[in-house]
């Protein structure tokens, strides 16, 4: 008997109890942990938290939260709005930036356009003390690596020029972060309008709808595999018989064909010897008199006379 391979159950309706920490949704080394650490301990936001007034109304989300989740989204190539937004209830990385209370798309979209040149600056800054503590890239960011020891001699020491060189070639770098972002968004904007863009029906989230809708398209396929099964199988009986009974009815063919091509032939060579009417009695005198002689006309009448 032979026994049935045995697979890691998939315990995918267990109900399962989520870590203690929302860091705790990736590793220690992961980027995402590593941008929440520059955000939080490195960085300086009072430009931003200070363009917010107090007063009533919902609280905004936290800038810091914001600055991180954007400046991770941009490390990792995405840079549209609508697709953070997105990754932030799908991915554990930046589920774990937004902790569980994910912006909508239009709040990631707004922030970035409030604090445009703040986030440039401070993204420069991140880019920045990621090279001087020996990052080689931040995501899919390549950096250079180059390292500024404290006590390094003016030989080891980077120069002043190449450090605005450098800083400029890190703005650069973050500007067309920014500008590949607007560009997204402007056109998911235009496609999607004031939709997220991937929104599904309504009925995939009733379970006892999902079921019906599959199975009608599940039998509705399978309809269409049977009749094209059935015209396969009509096609190919009726090429079998067309073959068995096609070189009889080829025979059959090619003798009407020759006797019909005898008949023409025939025909045109019967006209091919008659002369034309105008040539009658013109071209062929003496075999228009034979002829007369011959069937009793008045030639041969008068030479009986004559005799």
């Amino acid at each position: 008997m032979v026994m049935s391979k045995e697979f890691r159950a998939w315990k995918i309706d267990d109900v399962q109890l989520l870590p203690p920490r929302v860091q705790d949704y990736v590793p220690g080394d992961h980027l995402s942990r590593l941008i929440v650490s520059l955000v939080r301990e490195s960085l300086d936001l009072s430009a931003i938290m200070g363009s917010y007034p107090s007063g009533l109304g919902q609280p905004p989300f936290d800038p810091r939260l914001m600055t991180a989740l954007l400046l991770h989204g941009y490390a990792s190539g995405l840079y549209s709005s609508r697709r953070i937004a997105r990754a932030a209830v799908e991915r554990a990385d930046f589920m774990m930036i937004v902790a569980g209370d994910p912006p909508d798309f239009r709040t990631i979209s707004e922030f970035r356009r409030r604090h445009l040149k703040a986030l440039a600056a401070l993204f420069v800054q991140v880019l920045k003390l990621a090279e001087r503590v020996g990052l080689v890239k931040l995501g899919h960011v390549a950096l250079d690596g180059t390292k500024i020891k404290a006590n390094a001699s003016k030989h080891k020491a980077m120069s002043y020029e190449r450090m605005k060189k450098r800083e400029a070639e890190l703005k650069a770098e973050v500007d067309r972060w920014l500008e590949a972002a607007e560009a997204a968004d402007r056109e998911e904007d235009r496609l999607y309008g004031d939709k997220r863009g991937d929104e599904m029906p309504d009925w995939v989230a009733d379970k006892q709808k999902r079921l019906e809708k599959i199975r009608q398209a599940k039998a509705e396929l399978e309809a269409e595999a049977r009749a094209a099964a059935e015209a396969e199988t009509k096609a190919r009986a009726e090429a079998q018989e067309q073959r068995q009974r096609g070189p009889q009815e080829d025979r059959q063919d090619g003798c009407a064909a020759e006797g019909g091509a005898r008949r023409q032939g025939a025909t045109q060579l019967h006209r091919s010897r008659e002369p034309h009417p105008e040539d009658q009695g013109r071209l062929y005198p003496g075999l228009q008199r034979a002829s007369r002689r011959r069937w009793g006309g008045p030639d041969h009448r008068g030479a009986h006379a004559d005799q």
